[in-house]
């Protein structure tokens, strides 16, 4: 619900309103307020509330009321609106200084809120390295690999069947369509030993990956390093 006050109205204590002025037009969101160039507060709520009792509901749809180009929009987006995405999941092989592998789950942070193709989005173009090599493979049925480094620093995208990793700490997880696994356990890691895993199709379906190598520098001891 949209509310239209008159300027000299105070808004009711308990619900936060944050100001923002751009030019001739303005854009609302919930819990915030703005005003328009007819010289109104205007308040989307989530819920129909009395600010005083001269105040009449006027009923619009949530929508802006007219066209900002994306800085704008970046420019009104409270706090809470520009947090990281909250699930947006990866696998990490990771390797310890002694050169064990080990897996685990971890969430991708530090996007930018910004236009991508077209209006902000929610964006993270950043390894620590540039891609080198785009890879497209099938892995076959009952395919079992033996213990070994992985090629390069890499993202593994799963696009159907399902695959496993298992880590010489006795870890093991597989991978449905849709998971990202970002490994560095290369030839040429800093970590003591040559670290490596175990890896293989799960069930009687080809599996199908999309990998992107980078020319980012392996480490040790880092089980989230994005």
């Amino acid at each position: 619900m949209v509310q239209v006050l008159n300027l000299g109205s105070k808004c009711r204590p308990g619900y936060r309103y944050n100001f923002f002025t751009f030019k001739d037009c303005f854009r609302t969101s919930i819990h915030t307020a703005s005003f328009s160039r007819q010289n109104e507060c205007r308040v989307q709520q989530h819920q129909q509330h009395w600010v005083d009792q001269r105040t009449r509901d006027v009923a619009l749809t949530r929508r802006s009321f007219c066209a900002l180009p994306p800085a704008t929009i970046m420019a009104a987006a409270s706090g809470s609106e520009q947090d990281n995405p909250k699930n947006f999941k990866y696998m990490q092989l990771w390797v310890s200084a002694d050169g064990e592998t080990h897996i685990k789950e971890c969430k991708f942070r530090d996007f930018d809120l910004k236009a991508y193709s077209s209006l902000p989005q929610y964006v993270k173009s950043e390894f620590g390295g540039q891609p080198t090599k785009i890879v497209f493979t099938e892995l076959s049925p009952g395919l079992t690999q033996p213990l070994h480094p992985c090629p390069q620093v890499q993202f593994v995208i799963t696009l159907s069947g399902s695959w496993y990793i298992e880590t010489t700490d006795g870890s093991r997880y597989e991978f449905q369509p849709g998971e990202v696994l970002f490994q560095d356990n290369v030839k040429d890691s800093p970590a003591a030993k040559l670290p490596q895993h175990y890896s293989g199709v799960v069930g009687n379906q080809p599996c199908q990956q999309f990998i992107v190598q980078f020319d980012r520098a392996p480490e040790v001891d880092n089980p989230q390093p994005f």
